[in-house]
């Protein structure tokens, strides 16, 4: 028996949700004996009916994971798949998906709490778990390095584009006027490593009156951020529960698509623009290199200046990006993906 925990199910979608939700599809559809549990507290109602999704036990959050969860795959001794970082302690039959290691190397970055809970739980699952998952090499050599794990231990599955992005449609909606406007794009969760003050930094330095940002995200209350939202230019424009169809319209009109993030496992919304055929511009830090190749123009993400100098390169050289999306969604596909994770699920199914 294989056990999915479904935790990702009562949790606001960012990257890290997203690979859980796209692989969790896939493997359903794998031909592979596995059993969706989440607490009861979901969100996302009509995925978990997708997904035939079993739910266990009265607590929530972690208390959910670390008792009911851990419970439940004891008493059916099943290998125990988990997509969002956390894990039961004490389970050793299970393939745990790391996404990176910020919580370690920046705990600046996150609330006390968070930081502390995750300095205790991610070391210790990593060790006593059969595998783990991650999503780039970049971060593979990051958790080799930081957490003293064999690198046979460690497998890259990468992150894709959700479906929705290649579909054949016309997704413009003639009532939203904010797409008329000429305008730079960045999509993510309010995070210190998003760097946000300085691209906004950045954004005023370029003498453009018709030229707006738009910042696509939403709040997450674990994260020990400054607050931007006081900001009072109206050509910065912050946008927050956007759903997937409206997301994919505001990467495609966009003129830029921006990511100047200071710390990344992956960068999701850097492949979702990119299969848009909207250029990107992206900081200078390995693993944009790993994901992005030729197909970016890159920039300094401590510097305001190099911000400025990129982004208007990026306008001045639009034709830059890589034009052929459907070799994209080659190497980023969430079925060859699933693939690669079905291949290692079924070295330890025993």
């Amino acid at each position: 028996m294989i056990v999915i925990n479904a935790r990702f199910l009562t949790q606001p979608i960012s990257g890290v949700q997203r690979f859980a939700i796209e692989i969790s599809k896939e493997l359903n559809k794998s031909g592979l004996p596995v059993v969706f549990v989440a607490p009861k507290n979901i969100i996302h109602h009509e995925l978990a009916e997708e997904l035939d999704v079993k739910y266990i036990g009265g607590f929530k959050g972690h208390l959910w994971e670390q008792i009911t969860l851990q419970k439940y795959v004891l008493r059916k001794n099943a290998l125990l798949i988990s997509f969002c970082n956390t894990a039961p302690l004490f389970i050793k039959k299970q393939i745990v998906t790391i996404h990176d290691l910020c919580f370690k190397i920046h705990p600046e970055w996150f609330s006390k709490t968070f930081s502390t809970a995750y300095n205790f739980l991610i070391p210790r699952i990593a060790k006593t778990s059969l595998h783990i998952i991650t999503v780039s090499e970049t971060s593979k050599k990051e958790i080799v390095k930081e957490l003293l794990i064999s690198e046979n231990k460690v497998s890259v599955v990468y992150n894709a584009v959700a479906p929705i992005f290649f579909k054949d449609q016309s997704l413009e909606f003639s009532n939203n006027n904010l797409l008329k406007n000429n305008y730079l794009l960045t999509v993510s969760s309010h995070h210190p490593r998003k760097n946000f003050e300085r691209l906004i930094e950045a954004f005023v330095l370029i003498d453009d009156n018709d030229l707006y940002l738009y910042i696509i995200g939403n709040v997450n209350e674990h994260f020990a951020n400054k607050s931007i939202n006081e900001v009072t230019n109206n050509r910065i424009r912050f946008l927050a529960d956007i759903s997937d169809a409206e997301l994919v319209n505001y990467y495609r009109f966009a003129k830029l698509f921006v990511f100047p993030s200071l710390y990344e496992g992956f960068g999701i919304p850097i492949i979702e623009a990119l299969s848009q055929k909207t250029p990107v511009c992206v900081s200078d830090i390995p693993v944009f290199k790993e994901v992005c190749g030729d197909n970016a123009i890159y920039f300094d993400p401590k510097s305001p200046l190099s911000i400025k100098n990129g982004i208007l390169n990026g306008l001045e050289n639009e034709n830059m990006v890589n034009k052929h999306r459907n070799k994209l969604a080659l190497k980023y596909s969430w079925k060859t993906s699933a693939d690669l994770l079905v291949g290692i699920i079924k070295k330890f199914k025993k």
